[in-house]
């Protein structure tokens, strides 16, 4: 089994399990499918941040729901910064609340979601998704996962530098919203990083998913 942390795409498939992120109002509760829901820090709304927050809570303790997020902080998009900061913290509580994990997008600010996920006591697994810069060891060093994705096509990316030794209890990998690649081209090319076979890379996220998804 394929497991794609993260996507946007619905399209089923019976040899790949897919986390889809999704909006709560056009989540459709079907059983073989899997959910991640939350507010995106390009997509807030100070006047309107209270009511979206409501719609993630309605859905997030559904059982077709398994993660929170993506939520985050992000330095480049126009979003003040205080309403990120104040929505991520409305996260944290949910997915310390329902005990579900957490999906981090991080734009040049993964310091500072570190510092608050230690500050409001966050204690679920953590995923940062889309993971291709500076330092991305420093994720996996504080105990929590990173997943690769589209920028491992990349040979020059920090993305395809770090897949070569994150250590293999910490990583999954993604398609996220691109199309035009799928989690098996995905998967052959970490596999390749990482000087061992395809079912080798399957067998350790397979692993990761258990750990924090089954146990």
């Amino acid at each position: 089994m394929y497991y794609n942390i993260h996507t946007h795409s619905e399209i089923e498939s019976k040899e790949v399990w897919s986390l889809v992120n999704a909006n709560p109002a056009t989540i459709i509760p079907i059983s073989s499918k899997h959910y991640s829901v939350g507010l995106h820090p390009w997509h807030l709304d100070a006047h309107t941040l209270e009511e979206a927050m409501a719609a993630v809570r309605q859905v997030a303790a559904m059982p077709y729901v398994w993660a929170i997020g993506e939520c985050g902080l992000d330095r480049v998009c126009e979003t003040e910064w205080s309403l990120q900061q104040k929505a991520f913290q409305m996260h944290i509580a949910l997915s310390n609340e329902l005990k579900k994990p957490l999906l981090i997008h991080a734009v040049r600010s993964h310091q500072e979601v570190l510092q608050w996920l230690r500050k409001y006591h966050h204690q679920q697994a953590v995923i940062f998704h889309g993971v291709n810069h500076k330092g991305i060891d420093s994720l996996w060093s504080a105990g929590h996962f990173v997943s690769f994705g589209k920028a491992l096509l990349n040979p020059k990316s920090e993305a395809s530098k770090a897949i070569q030794h994150v250590a293999a209890d910490s990583y999954f990998l993604e398609t996220d919203d691109d199309a035009t690649v799928t989690i098996q081209e995905i998967y052959a090319v970490a596999a390749t990083y990482r000087c061992q076979s395809i079912d080798q890379t399957i067998q350790e996220i397979t692993q990761n998913f258990r750990s924090i998804f089954i146990s």
